[in-house]
């Protein structure tokens, strides 16, 4: 598996079919505040996570466009399968993709979006705090990563939120893994073991929390759910500090 063209066959970047954590379990009711579920006709087609007032990140490659009524972004969610009496539901004023966006090789891959709100958030939606700009993480962190969805390789489809842990993994080691699809804007994470953990399609956009912060954004993943040789990749938030605050400036 290390010629580069059976590794083009393995980059999936996950965000058309739906959340899909691997080897999780149902976290406590509304303890992550900050997760929002992005819908396009009412089902849910990329995670994103709270950052700042009326603010949502998530991935450049969940392509979401603005002033459409046919998507939203639902926050307090603990369950999709109702309205529950938390959940927040907001249209999108502005979508801004990262400039540099690269949809073949998945690099820069962070999407801002401004909700089109003046109402004030309740008790059950928070947003998280981002890392300090430039800061990277060490192999060996256990970070967990959050999502919706499919909890096997086969369509299992919960309707709670889910979560499971992940390890951050060697830049180099990730690097010989992906051939050629990894760089230092990205986070490589995996399972220390051989159990099956992780992202897979339709995770696009969630958050990858570590020591209180999020610091990833779920990009990419291999074919196979969870397998740790090809570790999952996340962007790395750190390295667009500069352009969030840029964005937050501008509108």
């Amino acid at each position: 598996m290390g010629n580069t063209s059976l590794l083009l066959l393995v980059l999936i970047p996950t965000g058309a079919l739906g959340s899909w954590i691997i080897g999780g379990k149902e976290v406590k009711p509304h303890s992550r505040p900050y997760i929002a579920s992005i819908q396009l006709d009412g089902r849910h087609v990329c995670g994103g996570f709270l950052v700042w007032r009326k603010w949502v990140m998530t991935a450049a490659h969940c392509v979401i466009p603005r002033h459409s009524p046919a998507v939203r972004i639902v926050l307090g969610a603990h369950s999709l399968k109702h309205q529950e009496a938390s959940q927040q539901i907001f249209s999108i004023r502005e979508s801004i993709m990262h400039p540099h966006f690269n949809a073949r090789t998945v690099h820069n891959d962070i999407r801002m979006l401004e909700l089109n709100t003046s109402a004030i958030f309740n008790q059950f939606v928070k947003r998280i705090r981002l890392p300090k700009p430039n800061t990277d993480l060490p192999p060996g962190v256990v970070c967990r990563v959050l999502g919706w969805g499919d909890t096997s390789n086969f369509g299992t489809i919960p309707t709670e939120l889910r979560e499971t842990q992940t390890t951050i993994v060697d830049r180099k080691i990730c690097k010989a893994l992906w051939v050629g699809h990894v760089n230092k804007d990205m986070l490589c994470a995996a399972s220390l073991n051989s159990t099956l953990q992780g992202v897979c399609s339709g995770d696009s956009g969630g958050p990858l929390i570590c020591g209180g912060r999020v610091h990833g954004i779920v990009s990419f993943s291999g074919q196979r759910c969870g397998n740790r040789r090809y570790p999952d990749i996340y962007t790395r938030i750190s390295k667009y500090i500069s352009w969030v605050h840029d964005v937050l400036k501008r509108f």
